[in-house]
């Protein structure tokens, strides 16, 4: 069995396994269920492998709560109907979080993964509508497609681009943001970023394996941003992981009694890495 990342859906089976293995801690930051059974065993091996795992589970799980956080007052006051996740992978909201059993969640991804989380979820229920479509979102035809599902303007829709934009040729992201833009049902999008720093803090060397699965022309983090604010969506909230994400980690150090090595490389106090949420400008 390989440990090396070697296709953008083998990140899906790692954000599974560090989110199994935050899962396990007392003072965990998402609690899933599910995650070990979907990371599998290559999964833990893939994440494992990876330096300082211990801090990438750590980052997943803030990532995690991060989102959880932005969605669920939406849903609870009913300012969204649908969610529609691109780039779902092994994500399980649908079934961890307390949603509406008549709320509309969409997952799309490439159709192999798709079928492994089904087969993998197999006699669980999901707390909400769940539905799912593959796609191949650097194609205008199959985008289109599934915007499309997401139903019309009296429908609010959030979308959501978790571990998604980072991969993507830069005029995907652009594409994606104008489609959803010129889509009046589409009402807020929740996205996350990540720096080159940060990458490399987290993953050490194994920054290099993630870096080769993206595309050539991708954007890096503060160029996401940009470019979907230039479609016309508005950046309204966001929680970054140097400064949100502080407070988190300096518990963690202490409560691992973790030793940090002063001469290591940190991002900047104002590193955007982190999520994001926009909403139309009208």
């Amino acid at each position: 069995m390989s440990t090396k990342l070697e296709h953008v859906s083998d990140t899906a089976l790692l954000v599974a396994a560090a989110r199994a293995m935050e899962s396990e801690r007392a003072d965990a930051l998402v609690r899933d269920p599910f995650a070990a059974r979907l990371a599998g065993e290559k999964g833990m091996a893939l994440t494992r492998n990876i330096g300082h795992f211990h801090w990438m589970t750590f980052g997943i799980g803030l990532r995690s709560k991060f989102i959880d956080e932005m969605i669920m007052p939406r849903v609870e006051s009913n300012a969204i109907g649908c969610v529609l996740n691109l780039g779902a992978g092994l994500d399980t909201r649908p079934w961890r979080l307390e949603l509406p059993s008549n709320f509309r969640w969409i997952e799309v991804d490439f159709p192999e993964m798709l079928e492994y989380k089904a087969e993998a979820l197999r006699g669980e229920t999901p707390k909400c509508r769940l539905e799912r479509a593959s796609a191949d979102l650097n194609n205008a035809e199959e985008r289109e497609r599934v915007l499309n599902l997401a139903g019309g303007s009296e429908e609010a829709t959030l979308l959501l681009t978790e571990g998604l934009l980072m991969y993507l040729p830069a005029e995907s992201v652009r594409a994606l943001g104008r489609d959803t833009y010129g889509r009046m049902n589409f009402k807020t999008w929740i996205l996350d970023i990540s720096s080159p720093q940060l990458m490399s803090m987290v993953h050490g060397d194994g920054a290099r394996d993630l870096g080769n699965l993206r595309a050539d022309t991708h954007l890096e983090s503060g160029g996401i941003l940009q470019a979907v604010e230039e479609t016309g969506w508005v950046k309204t909230e966001g929680k970054t992981y140097m400064k949100d994400g502080q407070p988190y980690g300096a518990e963690r150090v202490r409560r691992d009694g973790i030793q940090i090595d002063p001469s290591r490389p940190r991002p900047p106090e104002d590193d955007p890495a982190g999520v994001w949420l926009f909403q139309r400008s009208a």
